[in-house]
């Protein structure tokens, strides 16, 4: 099973930042890189990180922040607490 950290990588990734840039408080607007391509290329990464179980999950292109991302995921029984 995926970890918090590992998404929040994923994450960081994806929208090309330094390691330790996000906050479980960040969300789509309070960073330049979070635009809506952003947006795409996270659930994209993240699609990848989990195999393509993101893709079916419909309220995770909705997600704004990094909290709701890990909350949904958790949800989803893709990562734990």
């Amino acid at each position: 099973m995926k970890t918090t950290d590992e998404v929040i990588l994923t994450i960081e990734s994806a929208l090309e930042l330094e390691k330790g840039s996000l906050s479980m408080d960040t969300s789509m607007g309070s960073i330049e890189q979070w635009d809506s391509l952003g947006h795409l290329s996270i659930l994209s990464s993240l699609d990848i990180l989990f195999d393509g179980l993101i893709a079916p999950i419909a309220n995770i292109s909705k997600a704004q922040s990094v909290n709701e991302i890990l909350d949904i995921l958790i949800e989803n029984k893709l990562i734990e607490k």
